[in-house]
C-alpha cells in the first residue's frame, strides 16, 4: 500500500478502472496517499486495515452502491471523512449526504462527475463539516414569465429533462420489499436539477399540473409493467391538491393504467391530507370515484393537518403514511412517540395500512415495528434511485437475503 503522507490517506471506490486511476492521481498531486479498488470486500478489508482518513465512494456501482458502503462505514464506526463521488443530480447527491449525516459519518463533501484535479484538492483541503440543504439557483426560473414556463414545463415532459426516481417501501415484519413511490425529477440543461418544490406549486398555480402528473402516470406505470409485472408490489405516485377539485383524474389515471397494462388495484395515489380536507366534497366526490375505478388511496405527510376523525372515517383511503417529522423524533421526544402510537392504533382501528416515513436509523424502523406499523419507507432502507441503480438494489438485496 502507498506510504503515508503529512495530509493523509484517501481510500476510493468505484467500479470503473480509468476514474479511479484518474482519482488516485489527483489525490496524490495534492498530496495525500492514496488506494483504490471496486470491489466492496476488499474495500471495507483496506478500511479495516488503512485506517483512510477520507473514503470515497462513489453512489452507482455494478456490485454494489454506495449507500450499501456508506452504511457499511457506520456500522464498522468509520472515522474517516465520506466525500461522496457522482454524476447525479444535486437533489440526490444531497439526500445522500444527509444519510451519511444520518449515519453518524462524517461529512467532507461532493465530487461531481466529471471533475477536475483542482475539485479533488479543494474537497480534500476543505475536511470534515456539517452538511447543509443546498439550494438550487433558480433565479432564472423565477424570472420566466407565463408563456415561457409553460413552454419549459412541455418541453421537459417531451425531450426527456422529467426523469423518475423509485424509492422502495418495506414491511416492518419481515423487511420484504412491498412497493415502491415514484418520483418526478426535472433536470434542465442549463439550470441543472430544478426540485418539484421550486416547479410543483407553479405548474399548479398555472393550470399546467396535469403535464406532470400525466408524464409520471406514463412513465412510471410503464416502468412497473415492463419490470415488475411479475410481482406483488404496488406503485405509488404522488396526485396534486388542485387534481382533487377537478371531474377527470380517475379517466387520465386508468387510460394510463389500461395503456401500461397494469390493474389500478396495484397503484396507490398519494394526496396531502391538507390538500384531501381543502374542499372536502370535491375530495370526496373525485377520491370516490378513484377508488371505484381499482385505485389505492394514501394521505400523505398525515399528521401535518388538522383533520378530524370523521373526515378522514368518511374517506375512501387505504393507507395513511406518517409525517417524517414524527418518525425522526421518535425515541428523543415524548409527544412524537405517542403521536406516532396513536396514528397507528388509529389507522388499524379504521382498516387502513400505516406507513412511516422518514425512518432513517435502525432505531426508528425498531420503534415503528413495535408499534405494529405496517410499512416504512426511507434513507436506512433506501434513497430513491434511477431504475438501474434500484435493480441493482434489488439484486443485491435478493443476494443478501
Amino acid at each position: 500500500m502507498s506510504g503515508t503522507t503529512r495530509l493523509g490517506r484517501v481510500l476510493i471506490i468505484d467500479d470503473d478502472l480509468l476514474v479511479l486511476k484518474m482519482m488516485a492521481a489527483h489525490v496524490r498531486a495534492a498530496g495525500y496517499a492514496a488506494e483504490f479498488t471496486s470491489d466492496p470486500e476488499e474495500f471495507y478489508a483496506m478500511a479495516r486495515s488503512w485506517s483512510p482518513t477520507y473514503v470515497v465512494v462513489d453512489l452507482v456501482m455494478g456490485k454494489v452502491d454506495g449507500l450499501t458502503v456508506l452504511k457499511k462505514l457506520a456500522e464498522m464506526n468509520s472515522n474517516a471523512v465520506v466525500v461522496i463521488a457522482s454524476g447525479m443530480g444535486s437533489s440526490i447527491l444531497d439526500s445522500a449526504r444527509q444519510f451519511a449525516a444520518a449515519s453518524g459519518l462524517a461529512y467532507g463533501g461532493v465530487l461531481h462527475k466529471p471533475f477536475r484535479r483542482a475539485d479533488v484538492a479543494a474537497v480534500l483541503a476543505a475536511g470534515a463539516h456539517s452538511p447543509g440543504p443546498v439550494e438550487p439557483d433558480t433565479d432564472e426560473l423565477d424570472a420566466w414569465d407565463a408563456a415561457a414556463f409553460e413552454l419549459e414545463l412541455r418541453n421537459a415532459a417531451t425531450s426527456g429533462d422529467f426523469a423518475l426516481v423509485f424509492q422502495p417501501k418495506v414491511s416492518c415484519v419481515d423487511s420484504s420489499v412491498v412497493g415502491y413511490e415514484a418520483l418526478v425529477r426535472w433536470d434542465h440543461p442549463e439550470l441543472g436539477m430544478i426540485p418539484p418544490s421550486s416547479f410543483v406549486p407553479r405548474a399548479e398555480s398555472a393550470g399546467l399540473i396535469t403535464v406532470v402528473t400525466d408524464w409520471v402516470a406514463a412513465e412510471a406505470f410503464g416502468w412497473f409493467a415492463r419490470s415488475r409485472h411479475h410481482t406483488d408490489e404496488h406503485l405509488s405516485i404522488n396526485v396534486s391538491a388542485s387534481e382533487l377539485t377537478g371531474k377527470d383524474l380517475c379517466e387520465r389515471m386508468l387510460k394510463a393504467a389500461a395503456h401500461a397494462q397494469v390493474s389500478p388495484g396495484r397503484i396507490i395515489l398519494e394526496v396531502t391530507e391538507t390538500s384531501a380536507i381543502a374542499d372536502a366534497k370535491s375530495s370526496l366526490e373525485v377520491l370516490t370515484r378513484l377508488r371505484l375505478g381499482g385505485f389505492q388511496l394514501s394521505i400523505d405527510d398525515f399528521g401535518t393537518g388538522y383533520s378530524s376523525m370523521t373526515q378522514l372515517s368518511d374517506m375512501p383511503f387505504t393507507e395513511i403514511k406518517i409525517d417524517r417529522s414524527f418518525v425522526q423524533k421518535l425515541g428523543k421526544s415524548g409527544p412524537s412517540d405517542v403521536m406516532v402510537r396513536s396514528m397507528v392504533q388509529l389507522g388499524s382501528g379504521l382498516g387502513i395500512r400505516c406507513t412511516a416515513e422518514g425512518v432513517e436509523t435502525v432505531a426508528a424502523l425498531k420503534a415503528v415495528t413495535e408499534m405494529g406499523c405496517d410499512y416504512a419507507q426511507g434513507y436506512f432502507i433506501a434513497f430513491p434511485m434511477d431504475e438501474q441503480a434500484l435493480e441493482a438494489w434489488l439484486v443485491e438485496r435478493l443476494s443478501l437475503a
